[in-house]
């Protein structure tokens, strides 16, 4: 699974499982499913390949 579909599936799960249950383990489980979204988020920013693109060059992706 690559770093751009695992992102937002993180996101979902995390709010999937923090929305509709109110157990700490759902609540836990839902917060590390958040920080692991934040975490490839930062990964998918900071990728050599995302910094060297030229903005003025930019083709619409």
């Amino acid at each position: 699974m690559t770093l751009r579909r695992l992102c937002p599936a993180l996101f979902v799960l995390g709010i999937v499982l923090m929305i509709p249950f109110e157990a700490w383990y759902t609540r836990l489980f839902g917060v590390l499913a958040l920080v692991g979204f934040v975490v490839t988020g930062v990964f998918l920013i900071a990728s050599p390949d995302y910094l060297a693109r030229d903005p003025q060059a930019d083709d619409g992706r």
